[in-house]
């Protein structure tokens, strides 16, 4: 699912909500990943609620630490919005 484009300078960064899966001590996660819009190949693949950052290609440190404020600040609303979309789904 697509959760959002972020303009970020001359780029454009796209947010997908990948899945939602259950880790091994039985805590629901979402897997995100983000993709840069001038480099198909950029990508970087994170963890919620842990923000953590399991794979990357294409992106600087500091645009990572970016990233990482982005779904710090954004991460409830993120569950909030992908629960509401899987429930039109279901």
């Amino acid at each position: 699912m697509l959760y959002a484009r972020v303009y970020f300078k001359d780029d454009v960064w796209e947010y997908h909500i990948t899945k939602e899966y259950e880790d091994c001590d039985g805590g629901s996660n979402l897997a995100v990943r983000i993709e840069r819009k001038q480099d198909p190949r950029a990508f970087c693949e994170w963890r919620l609620p842990d923000v953590i950052c399991d794979k990357s290609f294409g992106f600087s440190e500091q645009e990572i630490l970016d990233i990482e404020d982005y779904l710090r600040d954004n991460e409830s609303i993120m569950w909030d919005d992908y629960r509401e979309e899987a429930l039109k789904h279901a």
